[in-house]
């Protein structure tokens, strides 16, 4: 869980130990949250949108993480969603190599047709 510190001295302080600060802005309420990760704990200071610049430039931090303008991550798909893909996919694959067994049945059938009138002829050959 984190701890939430509630005076900037305070915020100082950890900000010099931490290994980065990370800003999440809130557009609803006007409020951003300005994160601290140390090695043990994460420290949160709520503030203004307005004065957030104004206290990033006063913290020592070494990596400063902006979260708003970093691009969102694509949401993985759900379980049951992943298993009705593996069902189509297998259905299709089953079906194209179905049809691929047809037309190798068919190719080898008219194969055996066209040998069996040139094996004739060889034959006729050989008797005479």
């Amino acid at each position: 869980m984190p701890i939430e510190v509630k005076s900037l001295e305070e915020l100082e302080k950890i900000a010099q130990k931490g290994i980065e600060c990370r800003v999440k802005r809130n557009n609803k309420d006007g409020m951003a949250k300005i994160k601290v990760r140390t090695n043990k704990y994460l420290y949160t200071y709520k503030v203004e949108k307005d004065r957030v610049d104004e206290i990033l430039t006063k913290l020592n931090c070494k990596n400063i993480i902006d979260l708003d303008k970093q691009k969102p991550k694509e949401q993985k798909p759900k379980k049951k969603e992943v298993k009705k893909q593996e069902k189509e996919e297998t259905k299709e694959t089953k079906e194209k190599e179905a049809k691929e067994e047809e037309k190798e049945e068919e190719k080898e059938s008219t194969s055996e047709e066209e040998k069996t009138p040139t094996e004739e002829i060889n034959k006729e050959q050989q008797k005479q």
